[in-house]
């Protein structure tokens, strides 16, 4: 597995860093730390300094905009290096988002690591804008990390020791959810972590709004069988999981809500304060020209914790 940890120096790149470490990537695991330096660029690759020189004193300040971004790099590797990860570095200038894009498609990179907010992203904004433009359009997945402690009944844990507790894992069937899984499972977590599977049950949703026109006993019916159906399918995904991570070792548990898929994961979220929610990057209703589906990015902007979209590779 390869890994683009993205740091700006921001209290949520620390985050990332910290959430890296402690998924216990197995030794020589393939880490490139980045950062990039903003600077814009113009039509022909011109940026300001081209139009206008590069002055004696600018030039010393982009010195040390490299001084400091290496500084950087360097202390991050080293706490990724104790981990025995291995790790290289790399200082680029210019638009973070596509920067960052382009190094995960140059190093066929499986997981992005980034914090869901920057330096110059407003406090009230909950999703950056870098954040936004990657988790939307890299083909790789993308952990979006959020400070959230564990929930507090974990007191078995030292929570120095392990930010990564529970995991909310949700799923629906689609070949997009059990790329997730798959993905969760090759990880690895850590094996003191519980993972809650849960899955979100629609079709007294669906079923008015597809059936506007027949009449009520006739509604009643299909909706009564629909939910029946829909009910034994959710336990069959749910129970399959739980055996999955059962496996390895993994404690489980696994909930079903009725209600919209991205309100019930952010309702469970809430109420089981995971350290991070996993899901897919589309659902069963995801359309294939779309890069990022609905409900992946409703729950990445909403979430109060990490939030892993998992990508089907392809």
């Amino acid at each position: 597995m390869k890994i683009l940890l993205v740091i700006d120096g921001s209290s949520y790149s620390e985050m990332a860093t910290r959430m890296l470490k402690a998924l216990h990537l197995p030794s020589g695991t393939a880490v490139t730390v980045l950062t990039v330096v903003p600077e814009t660029t113009f039509l022909g690759g011109v940026t300001l300094d081209v139009i206008r020189g590069v002055s004696q004193s600018r030039k010393k300040a982009k010195e040390e905009q490299q001084r400091k971004a290496a500084e950087l790099l360097q202390g991050t590797a080293q706490v990724l290096t104790e981990s025995k990860l291995e790790v290289d570095t790399l200082v680029h200038w210019g638009n973070p988002a596509e920067l960052i894009l382009w190094e995960a498609e140059e190093r066929n990179t499986s997981l992005i690591v980034m914090g869901a907010k920057g330096l110059t992203d407003p406090l009230a904004f909950r999703l950056g804008s870098v954040a936004q433009t990657v988790m939307k359009y890299a083909r790789a997945s993308v952990l979006l990390v959020r400070n959230r402690p564990a929930a507090a009944e974990l007191t078995h844990v030292r929570k120095e020791t392990a930010a990564i507790n529970r995991v909310l894992l949700a799923a629906d069937g689609s070949k997009y959810s059990e790329a997730v899984i798959k993905f969760l499972l090759e990880l690895p977590l850590p094996r003191h972590c519980e993972v809650i599977i849960m899955t979100a049950l629609q079709s007294h949703l669906m079923a008015w709004v597809k059936t506007p026109t027949l009449d009520f006993n006739t509604n009643q019916e299909l909706l009564s069988r629909l939910q029946t159906a829909e009910e034994a399918e959710a336990h069959n995904i749910t129970a399959k999981a739980e055996k999955q991570f059962q496996n390895k070792g993994y404690r489980t548990a696994s909930v079903v809500i009725r209600g919209g898929a991205g309100e019930s994961i952010l309702a469970a979220a809430r109420e089981y304060k995971p350290d991070i929610i996993a899901l897919g990057s589309r659902g069963l209703s995801g359309l294939e020209a779309l890069l990022l589906g609905s409900v992946a990015e409703r729950v990445a902007r909403y979430a109060d914790c990490s939030v892993l979209i998992g990508r089907v590779v392809k």
